[in-house]
């Protein structure tokens, strides 16, 4: 079967470059390494949406990121997924502060992205509660947040509505030029599993055929491009960590809240640590960077949670959560999430045509602001992919994905017909979240539905609560396995080999 676009990688930039090329008429295959789609850096972003005030001008990074920032919110309103367009706050409490300060106002000028520099007294308009040691402020109007892996679902789903194949667990090893285009050999299975032509550790290998591939792998993006092309980069993987504060502090940050940036030993820099809302109602801190040698990288790391609580603790007079003289509240943290950005050797994205591999198109060294970016990338991915197939528009192409509100977003008169239409929704799963059964089955049965309790978890929020799914992933389990037509014992946290329950006590009555 020979199709006509491979894409390698269902991240954030994989699921907006396929739901782009599903407006043509083409054959199209997302391959993904991956348990879930957005397994990889897309799931651990902080989900910010940047305005694009700090890429250095002339960059790929300058150049995608902006546009991407308002398309961004236009995916979302098409696609049914909530976002704060609340801006983005960048402090500075010294003269070094100062003169970073007047650099990103400079760069925000040239990348054409609305910023000021807000002082006393009317900083105090500005953020009535911030610490009076804070000099001044860069104020950035379009700077938002909005979950980075309900935007990836939601362009996979759509995507796949308009025709485009997923696979998932599906890891490309070799790519090799063809007369007609590149031969895809990747591997799939898992240990154990009884597939039909698997060799002996588990993995089953097929080769696929493709007029066009393009790389969205991320963290492998290096690993990728460098099969097919002599043009060669390196992924140097940056760790980040998140920690997460429950929502009790949530009603005085009314903007997402950065210290100015810094550069990093190894090239590049950290756009520094932030407090950042959540559509969810909690907070998260951070984040640190780390080089680290291994890009799928996400154990946390008692380093990072120390640099960020430091940093907090120190930080804390200074911000409107602090502003009543209370201490950082550590008894309000709730979870810790970590993972690493794919920062290439080029410090830039990588963004293209390889001149010695026509009909490879790379979007590899996609770390921050990429997720902001991602559709942007896809728009001129896209572009090169229509330039070189000249396909006809999909005239199916169906831009919007209808998905319902979450129960605990819905008014009480919404709630009580929705429970009228479907009792489900009577069946509190996520206390802490208020998440219903209703929900999670939905969340299963969607196109690319959830296969594992984290998976449920990343769709519906249930888990993600001040207990971390102390009291409901035990039902989420009970339900994966009615819906799924499995054994208990073969639900996942996570797929592949993590196997939540090791076996049964006892044996039914």
């Amino acid at each position: 079967m020979m199709y006509d676009v491979i894409i390698v990688g269902a991240g954030s930039v994989g699921c907006a470059t396929a739901r782009e090329l599903s407006r043509y008429k083409l054959k199209i295959i997302v391959l993904e390494k991956g348990h879930d789609i957005c397994a990889g850096a897309s799931k651990c972003n902080s989900g910010m949406i940047h305005a694009g005030y700090d890429p250095i001008p002339g960059t790929n990074e300058a150049k995608f990121n902006a546009p991407g920032c308002q398309l961004m919110y236009q995916i979302c309103d098409e696609l049914s997924v909530p976002y704060l367009k609340n801006g983005t706050t960048i402090f500075a409490t010294d003269e070094n502060g100062m003169q970073e300060l007047r650099k990103l106002l400079h760069y925000a000028e040239q990348n054409h992205v609305h910023a000021e520099i807000v002082e006393p007294p009317a900083l105090y308009d500005l953020q009535p509660d911030i610490g009076k040691d804070v000099k001044a402020v860069l104020w950035v109007p379009d700077g938002g947040v909005t979950n980075p892996f309900s935007v990836t679902f939601a362009m996979a789903e759509n995507a796949f509505a308009n025709g485009v194949e997923f696979r998932k667990e599906t890891e490309v090893t070799d790519i090799r030029k063809t007369e007609d285009g590149f031969a895809v050999t990747a591997v799939f299975g898992a240990p154990g599993e009884a597939v039909p032509g698997a060799s002996a550790d588990g993995l089953h290998s097929m080769t696929f055929r493709t007029r066009m591939v393009v790389n969205c792998a991320g963290g492998h993006s290096d690993v990728i491009n460098n099969m097919v092309s002599a043009h060669t980069f390196r992924i140097i993987p940056r760790f980040g960590a998140h920690v997460v504060l429950d929502r009790k502090l949530s009603a005085k940050l009314n903007t997402t809240l950065m210290e100015t940036p810094h550069d990093l030993p190894g090239g590049g820099h950290t756009k520094g640590m932030a407090i950042i809302p959540t559509l969810g109602g909690t907070m998260l801190l951070g984040c640190d960077a780390t080089e680290v040698g291994d890009p799928d990288f996400t154990d946390t790391r008692r380093e990072s949670i120390e640099q960020i609580v430091d940093y907090f603790r120190a930080a804390w007079k200074d911000l409107p959560t602090g502003s009543d003289g209370s201490p950082f509240p550590e008894d309000a943290i709730i979870s810790i999430f970590g993972g690493c950005r794919p920062h290439a050797d080029t410090n830039d994205f990588v963004i293209g045509e390889p001149d010695d591999a026509p009909g490879f198109v790379n979007a590899g060294g996609t770390e921050s602001p990429a997720f902001t970016a991602c559709y942007a990338i896809a728009q001129h991915v896209a572009g090169i992919c229509r330039d070189r197939l000249r396909p006809a528009p999909n005239e199916r192409f169906h831009p919007r994905r209808e998905a319902p509100r979450a129960f605990r977003d819905m008014t009480n008169e919404e709630r009580r017909d929705a429970i009228a239409k479907n009792p489900d929704y009577a069946k509190i799963v996520c206390r802490c979240e208020m998440v219903t059964e209703a929900e999670v089955r939905d969340a299963i049965r969607r196109p690319l539905g959830a296969r594992s309790i984290s998976e449920v978890k990343l769709r519906t929020r249930a888990g993600m609560g001040r207990c971390q799914g102390g009291f409901c992933s035990p039902r989420v389990l009970e339900i994966l396995s009615e819906e799924l037509g499995i054994s208990p014992l073969e639900v996942t946290q996570c797929g592949g080999a993590s196997r939540v329950l090791a076996g049964l006590a006892c044996e039914a009555i």
